[in-house]
């Protein structure tokens, strides 16, 4: 029995993210949240990776974007009709060496919950995969 009380104690501690990192990838966020209020998509698509993919359910243009440039178009075209994003952090993962992040967000017409895997490229993390519902 206690092998089994174990266990999950040791995924979670395996599953922890270290503080620094955390803040590392609520700072991207906010770089984010920033772009977002600038309107900057070209700023929201370097943060992504350049292989990256954005999955989204009722999307207008698509659930799907792949890559940079698709990403940068689909948020260029978005800014027309979202005046606004608020996004919060629900829980960040370890996952090997990529961090999976869930955030809520809650636009004027939207609301639902993202689940983001971030990569460490040189010395910045960056979104290699996003899906939203």
């Amino acid at each position: 029995m206690a092998i089994g009380l174990a266990v999950p104690v040791l995924a979670q501690e395996q599953n922890t993210v270290d503080p620094e990192v955390r803040q590392q990838i609520e700072a991207t966020l906010m770089k984010f949240d920033e772009a977002f209020k600038k309107r900057d998509a070209a700023a929201i698509a370097a943060l992504f990776t350049q292989d990256a993919v954005q999955v989204c359910q009722g999307w207008p243009g698509g659930a799907e974007a792949s890559g940079q440039q698709a990403i940068e178009k689909r948020y260029a075209v978005d800014f027309a009709s979202s005046p606004s994003i608020v996004r919060k952090f629900v829980q960040v993962y370890a996952i090997g060496n990529d961090i999976c992040a869930i955030t809520e967000f809650k636009t004027m017409v939207w609301k639902g919950y993202l689940v983001t895997i971030y990569v460490r490229e040189a010395d910045d993390w960056k979104i290699r995969l996003e899906y939203g519902n």
